[in-house]
């Protein structure tokens, strides 16, 4: 027999930009939700447990769309350091505390093998659900070709041996996809623009050509899933659209004219604004050096910018965080930043209702409705007034719940 839960006396955020409902019950059923009423609606004719919410907002749990669990270094080339074991290990703690941030899923944007999917499902580790881009694809020194111009072997992610795919012509690039699909990937990823840790180019250094990206996005098609691309500026991110990939990375450098085209293409954006935040102050300490630096101060300056002039224009936007080596507990901190711009509930409805979109999964995730996954989350206040409590989500999330199992309760 399936477990009933009922929650009573939430403030109540759906994730479909309504007003909160600010007495309601939520009543879950085995892993779906079942009924959305306000208190005074509730039938009290069924039984289960009930949890009081009184003073806590209910809403859908978390979804970062651009995670990096694997960069346990920020600079890569540290990560090889680390002995399978003690990777594995440190991977699993940062998935197990994006868990208690209030995250039940994560967009993979590079570095995990379809393992760690297997051991979240299985029980195994207590974390959000993965969705996996394996390694990304890039061409012949571009983002993600880290062997520089000192040496000529191919550099893994980490000592699991996750490689990049370096690959160049439409053929290669299309044999590099269906080969990250064959290793587990839920979706493609692409490096259509050189990157801040990038050892040669950066950004403004766009990378494969739209026939290249367009064979990617047909073989991700034909798998049924989509291209996500890593780039800054209008020519990288005009290529991609040109070419139909679905979801846009950081692109913190792009004008009106590419705003326009996202808008026409009907993609998606997903600014990544606190990597930069956090690397500003803490990158030199991690051992960027002045080259890095540089590089990250010009993609930071054009961030908030972009996202407000995004946003005026109507493009959807998403949510992702793109935090790399001790600083991923403040995943929640993306939300803040966010809500400057989009005020709070627009940084809640971009990580939760337009990631579950772009990500394919809006009839699973994303709101809180009756038929849909119970993926839900309790915070300790409103986040509409404080935003800050995401930031705060080790105190401040009291309850996850992901596909109505409870995974964290300190009610």
């Amino acid at each position: 027999m399936e477990e009933i839960l009922i929650f009573k006396n939430a403030f109540l955020i759906d994730g479909k930009a309504h007003e909160p409902l600010p007495d309601a019950t939520v009543t879950i059923v085995g892993e779906t939700i079942r009924e959305v009423v306000s208190s005074a609606e509730a039938r009290s004719s069924v039984k289960g447990r009930i949890i009081d919410l009184q003073g806590k907002t209910l809403m859908p749990g978390l979804i970062d769309a651009h995670v990096h669990p694997g960069n346990i270094e920020v600079l890569l080339e540290r990560v090889l350091d680390h002995p399978p074991a003690v990777f594995v290990h440190k991977a699993t703690r940062i998935l197990e505390e994006d868990l208690n941030l209030g995250f039940t899923t994560l967009r993979d944007a590079g570095g995990l093998d379809w393992g760690f999917r297997a051991a979240v499902d299985h029980g195994l580790i207590r974390g959000p659900r993965l969705k996996l881009s394996v390694a990304p694809l890039t061409q012949t020194g571009g983002h993600g070709d880290k062997r520089g111009k000192r040496r000529d072997e191919l550099l893994p992610r980490n000592t699991l041996g996750v490689y990049p795919a370096v690959c160049d012509g439409q053929e290669e690039v299309r044999k590099a996809a269906r080969d990250m699909l064959r290793r587990g990937a839920d979706q493609i990823k692409v490096m259509a623009e050189g990157g801040v840790l990038s050892p040669t180019g950066g950004p403004g250094n766009w990378q494969f050509t739209v026939p290249e990206l367009a064979a990617a996005v047909e073989t991700a098609e034909a798998a049924g899933t989509y291209v996500m691309a890593h780039t800054y500026t209008p020519r990288a991110v005009q290529n991609c659209l040109h070419a139909g990939v679905r979801s846009i990375e950081h692109a913190t450098l792009i004008d009106e004219e590419t705003v326009r085209m996202m808008c026409a293409k009907k993609a998606f954006l997903v600014p990544t604004l606190v990597v930069f935040d956090v690397l500003a102050r803490e990158g030199r300490g991690q051992g960027l050096d002045d080259a890095y630096l540089h590089k990250l101060k010009k993609v930071r300056e054009g961030a908030y910018g972009t996202l407000e002039m995004a946003h005026r224009a109507g493009v959807k936007i998403g949510s992702g965080s793109d935090l790399v080596g001790p600083f991923q507990h403040l995943k929640g901190r993306e939300l803040v930043l966010k809500a400057e711009i989009m005020g709070p509930m627009g940084a809640i409805i971009a990580a939760t209702r337009t990631n579950a979109e772009m990500m394919g999964l809006a009839h699973l995730l994303g709101t809180i409705e009756p038929g849909k996954w119970a993926d839900l989350i309790a915070v300790d206040g409103n986040p509409l007034e404080d935003p800050s409590l995401f930031e705060r989500g080790r105190e401040t999330v009291m309850l996850v719940m992901k596909q109505g199992k409870i995974l964290k309760e300190i009610l």
